[in-house]
C-alpha cells in the first residue's frame, strides 16, 4: 500500500466524486440501501457470494453483444501465440530472431542491476516451478495408473441429485481443490455448432510449422460422435453427442507480481496463476469419476482448449469482456488470474452472465491500450462487429461473432518473446487490478456499476492510489507481507469469518 493510499479517507473520496461533476446526492439517489458492511460487500447468488453491485443478466445475454449466426467454430491452431501465425504477419526472420533479442536484453539488464533483475530477483524467478501436468491428464481418461474407482467398479449406483444440488456441490469441491470462481453453462446445440473449437491448439505454436501445414497428429480436430463417452486418438478428440455442461473456472493471480510486470518478477506472475492447475484438474476429474460422471478437456493445459476460455467465463457469469480481449475482468479479481473451461455430463444449473459495469467502463478507459509498449490494444471509442485487418492482411486469429475491441494478438506475443520478461504490462496497469482491503474500492466498484459518469475520474484516480506497473515495485516486493502465493483466497469466502 502506498503512502498516498493510506492517507485517502472516505471523506476525501466522496469529495473527489463531487469534484468529478456531481454531488453525493447523485450517488445516494442511485445506490441500494445496506444495513452493515457485510451486506455492502457481498450478496449471495447461486455461484458464490458476489458483491452487491453485480447484477445477473439472462442466459446467453452478456454485456458484450454476441451473434451466434456470425460465429464459426474457431480453429484453435490459429491464435496469436502460434509462430506460424506470427510469421504470416511479421515474417519468419523476426519470429525466429525473438530469442536473441530477449537474451540480449536479459544480459544488459543483469549487468546494470536493473530493478527486477537483481541477484535475488533472478534467483526467485529462475527457481520458480509450477506443478507439472505430468502424464496424468488426458482428454477424457486419465493416464494415472490408479484413478479413483467409478460407482460401477465399487458396486453402487452413481450419485443423483438436482442440478441445483450438483452445482453447489461441485463448486464447493472445486474451491477446496484450488479454483477461485466457478460457473456453468449448458452446452446447447448452438454452442456445439458455433462455440466449441474445430481444432485444438496442440503443438501448433512450434516454430517448425512456420510456412507449412500442421499435421493432425500435432493439433487434432475436435469432433462430435454418437457415443456415450468422450475419447481421444492420435488424430482426433471426440466429444459425445449427449447432454453436456461447461464448467467455467478461474484460478487466482498475485496483484503485486503483476504490478512488477516489465521485470523478471512480472514474468513469474503468469506462472503463479498456473501453480495449482494440475492438482485441480486431477482432483476434479477424480471427484466426477467417483460420482459416476466424466470430465472432458484439461484444466491447466492451454494446448487442449475446448473453446474460448474467456467466452466461457463471460457466458457463465465469472466476469465481463474487456478492451484487452485476452483477459476477462472479474468483479473480485480484475485482470489477474487464469481461466479454463471443461465439459461434464453431470447435469448442472446454468449460472447467469453478469453486469457489474466493467465492460461499459472499458469503453471510456484506455489505460491498458495507453500502457501497451507495442501499441497492439484497440483505442477505438466503441467496439465493433468487424474484424480489422492485421498488417493489411485478413485476421485469422480472433473469434468472430462478438461486438468487441480487437487486439493485434500476434504482435502482442511477438513483442513478449522479444523481451526478457514477457511484458504483461497491461495486466498490472488495468484499473481493476486493485486490492480489496480498503472500503473505498468497494464504493468505487459499486459506483462504476451504477453511475458511468465517474468512469474517467476513476481511471485517473488509480494512478493517484499508486497502482499500475513500475520496475521499482519488483524490489519493493521483497519487503511486503503477503498471503501464501500472494493470493487472497478469502475474497469470495463468506463463511468461517473470512468475509466478515
Amino acid at each position: 500500500m502506498s503512502k498516498f493510499h493510506s492517507m485517502v479517507s472516505r471523506r476525501d473520496f466522496m469529495k473527489g466524486l463531487g469534484m468529478a461533476g456531481a454531488g453525493i446526492g447523485a450517488v445516494a439517489a442511485s445506490a441500494p440501501v445496506f444495513h452493515d458492511i457485510d451486506e455492502l460487500i457481498a450478496s449471495d447468488t447461486a455461484v458464490q457470494p458476489r458483491p452487491w453491485w453485480v447484477k445477473e443478466r439472462p442466459i446467453d445475454d452478456p454485456t458484450i453483444e454476441v451473434d451466434f449466426g456470425m460465429m464459426e467454430r474457431h480453429d484453435g491452431r490459429d491464435q496469436g501465440q502460434s509462430a506460424r501465425v506470427r510469421a504470416i504477419y511479421y515474417g519468419a526472420d523476426r519470429v525466429l530472431g525473438a530469442a536473441a533479442l530477449s537474451a540480449a536484453e536479459l544480459a544488459e539488464r543483469t549487468a546494470s542491476n536493473y530493478p527486477g533483475y537483481t541477484y535475488r530477483s533472478r534467483a526467485l524467478a529462475g527457481s520458480f516451478k509450477r506443478v507439472s501436468q505430468g502424464t496424468s491428464p488426458g482428454w477424457a481418461e486419465t493416464k494415472d495408473p490408479a484413478p479413483v474407482k467409478t460407482p460401477e467398479e465399487r458396486g453402487e449406483p452413481k450419485w443423483t441429485g438436482t442440478p441445483e444440488e450438483a452445482s453447489r456441490m461441485l463448486r464447493a469441491a472445486m474451491r477446496a481443490y484450488g479454483a477461485s470462481l466457478v460457473g456453468y453453462t449448458e452446452l446447447t446445440q448452438e454452442h456445439r455448432d458455433h462455440v466449441i473449437f474445430s481444432y485444438e491448439k496442440g503443438d501448433s505454436n512450434n516454430e517448425k510449422y512456420i510456412g507449412t501445414t500442421i499435421p493432425v497428429t500435432a493439433a487434432r480436430p475436435i469432433v462430435f460422435e454418437n457415443v456415450p463417452k468422450a475419447y481421444e486418438t492420435t488424430e482426433k478428440l471426440v466429444i459425445p453427442n449427449v447432454p453436456l455442461w461447461e464448467i467455467a473456472l478461474s484460478t487466482q493471480g498475485s496483484n503485486e507480481l503483476w504490478r512488477s510486470a516489465g521485470t523478471l518478477l512480472g514474468g513469474m506472475a503468469n506462472g503463479n496463476t498456473f501453480y495449482n492447475c494440475a492438482n485441480l484438474h486431477a482432483s476434479t476429474y477424480n471427484f466426477l469419476r467417483y460420482l459416476g460422471y466424466q470430465l472432458i478437456g484439461t484444466i491447466g493445459n492451454d494446448a487442449r482448449y475446448v473453446g474460448s476460455e474467456g467466452g466461457a467465463a463471460i457466458m457463465a457469469g465469472l466476469g465481463e469482456a474487456s478492451r484487452q480481449k485476452l483477459y476477462t475482468l472479474t468483479p473480485e479479481y480484475g485482470a489477474p488470474g487464469r481461466l479454463y473451461g471443461v465439459l461434464t455430463d453431470l447435469p448442472l444449473e446454468p449460472t447467469h452472465p453478469i453486469d457489474a459495469g466493467i465492460y461499459r467502463f472499458c469503453h471510456s478507459c484506455q489505460k491498458c491500450a495507453d500502457s501497451c509498449p507495442p501499441q497492439c490494444i484497440s483505442k477505438e471509442k466503441e467496439p465493433s462487429w468487424d474484424l480489422p485487418l492485421t498488417e493489411g492482411k485478413e485476421t485469422i486469429y480472433s473469434v468472430k461473432g462478438t461486438k468487441a475491441f480487437y487486439n493485434n494478438l500476434p504482435l502482442c506475443r511477438q513483442y513478449s518473446n522479444e523481451t526478457s520478461h514477457g511484458c504483461r504490462i497491461c495486466w498490472g496497469e488495468c484499473t481493476f487490478t486493485v486490492n480489496r482491503g480498503a472500503l473505498v474500492h468497494q464504493i468505487i466498484k459499486g459506483t462504476i456499476a451504477n453511475i458511468p459518469l465517474f468512469n474517467t475520474y476513476f481511471y485517473k484516480l488509480g494512478d493517484a492510489f499508486g497502482y499500475g506497473t513500475d520496475p521499482e515495485k519488483a524490489e519493493a516486493w521483497w519487503d511486503l507481507s503477503l498471503p501464501t502465493l500472494g493470493q487472497d483466497s478469502t475474497i469470495v469466502a463468506a463463511d468461517a469469518g473470512y468475509g466478515k
